[in-house]
């Protein structure tokens, strides 16, 4: 590909010439023969300090947006790397987002459910669909694993190159603040843009709430999609619904909303009620627990009757479907109920709590853990959280990275003020065991904090790991 090709709709300095470019990187040490590099600024480097690397590797061209001096091949400064990177990502693949409808879903707590349930709410509707979040990547018969919630723009067009290579004629897309930030969706335009809520999390990276919601909140232009689905119930809904200029529509139970859930029951298999979807009515039975859940159904029946799905479809297909996998999955034995979820903060702890406790006809177990590396501030807010909701805490670990499992342990312990019924157990597979052990008739066990993740990562390196399997091997499945 011509390099002034894969340069279209990037500011550029010029003269940039016709070289051809065979790939491109952002890595020096992954670097071909006639790539591309692109100098990005990252947390623990600068690209530009390694022109001379990746030239030496075999760079037909740079892209950098400061002075890096004279060099062999050509050097195209831009204003902003990370954008014209995402840019030449999308170009190198032949712009696949553009031969689709695309749908994306943020928000702090709620973006993977709610992806999983618009996905399957199109399908019912005749669509090929693409699904791209924290879970997995699906597609044309084909699951892969997930790395990230968003990709890297080289990865993200590649799947979407391969999407539309398939026929898929929607892609649902996860999408996280850091994604916004990091620009890995310029050039992408979503048909609809689906806001959840907004809560406590990230703040190692962002700083202040004041900073991740600005982020969250600048994603909702003409730039990045033509309508925005918003919940009207979240503060930081309702300042979207006000502020953005784009079409927009509401979904809510406490608010006036043009989508919105009356006669809300929770039933034994999950919960029902009447959803009115723009004035259009239908009954959902499903087997989702939980207010949270009521308002992520709200949202992918929005989304799929923007994209034409009869409510029939819609009905038959939140009647059959199962829980996405770790959101909320309920496993029954010996009369106790053993819940498994993703639940990772504050707001996402208190919600799986409170339907917990509804459950209960007993005593209410927790077992759950914090991140290493990531936002310090939560941790005492979710053992405060814990402490006064539930009548047994398991504190455990969850994805240590680089810190020590007891100092995590104790930020979380510097939260609970009741002290009796607390166990710390730093092994999470022998903290499940534990919660099962304790377990009595009528209880609740959660077991929050991963969900589906497959692994535990612990001073870089991922062992495989799940809450479900576990549960499964100490009820003896």
């Amino acid at each position: 590909m011509k390099l002034s090709e894969l340069l279209e709709g990037v500011a550029a300095s010029e003269p940039f010439g016709d070289t051809e470019i065979g790939g491109v990187a952002i890595n020096s040490k992954q670097v071909k023969e006639g790539d591309l590099f692109v100098c990005l600024h990252g947390v623990n480097g600068d690209g530009h300090s390694y022109c001379d690397e990746a030239i030496a590797a075999g760079a037909a061209a740079i892209i950098c947006e400061r002075n890096v001096g004279a060099r062999s091949v050509p050097v195209i400064k831009v204003p902003d790397t990370r954008r014209a990177y995402a840019l030449i990502a999308s170009n190198f693949y032949g712009n696949p987002s553009r031969s689709m409808r695309i749908i994306t879903v943020t928000g702090t707590n709620g973006k993977s459910t709610t992806a999983y349930l618009t996905a399957k709410l199109l399908e019912a509707g005749g669509y090929r669909v693409g699904l791209i979040g924290t879970m997995y990547y699906e597609y044309a018969g084909k699951k892969l694993p997930s790395t990230l919630t968003t990709p890297d723009p080289m990865q993200l067009h590649s799947l979407l190159a391969d999407m539309k290579a398939a026929g898929v004629e929607y892609a649902v897309m996860e999408f996280s603040a850091h994604a916004i930030y990091l620009k890995k969706l310029c050039g992408i335009c979503s048909d609809v843009c689906i806001f959840t809520n907004l809560s406590q999390d990230h703040l190692d990276f962002f700083g202040d709430m004041k900073r991740y919601k600005a982020v969250k909140k600048s994603c909702f232009t003409a730039e990045y999609t033509r309508c925005a689905l918003v919940n009207a119930d979240d503060a930081c809904g309702r300042e979207i619904l006000s502020e953005c200029r784009v079409p927009v529509v509401s979904y809510g139970l406490e608010n006036p909303a043009d989508c919105f859930a009356i006669d809300v029951e929770d039933t034994k298999r999950g919960c029902a009620f009447v959803a009115n979807i723009m004035d259009d009515l239908v009954s959902v039975d499903c087997r989702l627990y939980g207010t949270f859940n009521v308002y992520n159904v709200l949202a992918a029946c929005a989304a799929a009757r923007m994209a034409g799905v009869g409510l029939g479809e819609i009905a038959d297909c939140l009647y059959s479907l199962d829980p996405p996998s770790g959101r909320f999955n309920v496993i029954e034995s010996g009369g106790v109920k053993y819940v498994v979820d993703f639940a990772h903060t504050p707001d996402g702890l208190y919600n799986l709590l409170k339907e917990g406790r509804k459950m209960c006809k007993g005593r209410l177990v927790t077992v759950f853990g914090c991140g290493g590396d990531r936002d310090v501030s939560k941790r005492p807010i979710m053992g405060k959280i814990a402490g006064e909701m539930s009548d047994v805490v398991i504190v455990t670990s969850d994805n240590p990275r680089t810190e020590s499992r007891q100092s995590i342990a104790d930020d979380i312990l510097s939260g609970i003020r009741k002290k009796n019924k607390l166990y710390v157990e730093l092994d999470r597979s022998r903290a499940v065991a534990l919660a099962v052990e304790l377990a009595k008739e009528g209880d609740v066990v959660l077991i929050a904090g991963k969900g589906s993740e497959g692994y535990i990562d612990e001073n870089n390196v991922k062992t495989p790991y799940s809450d479900s399997v576990q549960l499964g091997k100490a009820l003896g499945r």
